[in-house]
């Protein structure tokens, strides 16, 4: 059968976390199971850190592309503004030259009628070429 004392090291009770409890008689596997405690926690505690910066910087970058994205937004936001005004000035200019088409090509039309209505009066009214025989003066 097994002495007392080594069921006592044998023997362990479940602690809050997943690792058994130290032995409360051996100090040597009670110092151990402390270092490696120690030792876990502070490694948890690095992670953590390490964990927290790489969050940070993630914010960081968003943050980052939010400035650059707004600011983008707003160039293009100025340049839609800007394309959308020369826009309107062509469309204004646009009416401008439909109207003065219209109206050169109304002149347009008159001019011809009044070139055909002064052809048509000279074939009717072509007045007779005067011979120099015709006339003979006599002094």
């Amino acid at each position: 059968m097994a002495s007392p004392s080594m069921v006592s090291a044998v023997t362990t009770s479940p602690s809050a976390g997943s690792e058994p409890e130290a032995p409360c008689c051996d100090p040597q596997l009670a110092a151990v199971t402390a270092e490696r405690k120690r030792k876990r926690k502070e490694s948890n505690r690095l992670s953590a850190q390490r964990s927290r910066a790489r969050k940070q910087q993630q914010l960081d970058n968003l943050t980052k592309q939010v400035t650059a994205l707004r600011a983008r937004n707003g160039a293009m936001a100025a340049a839609a503004y800007d394309v959308e005004r020369r826009c309107a000035a062509v469309q204004a200019e646009n009416a401008l030259l439909q109207a003065m088409n219209l109206e050169l090509g109304e002149r347009l039309q008159s001019l011809a009628g009044l070139i055909r209505s002064m052809e048509d009066a000279t074939m009717y009214h072509q007045p007779q070429l005067l011979d120099a025989n015709m006339y003979n003066y006599y002094y």
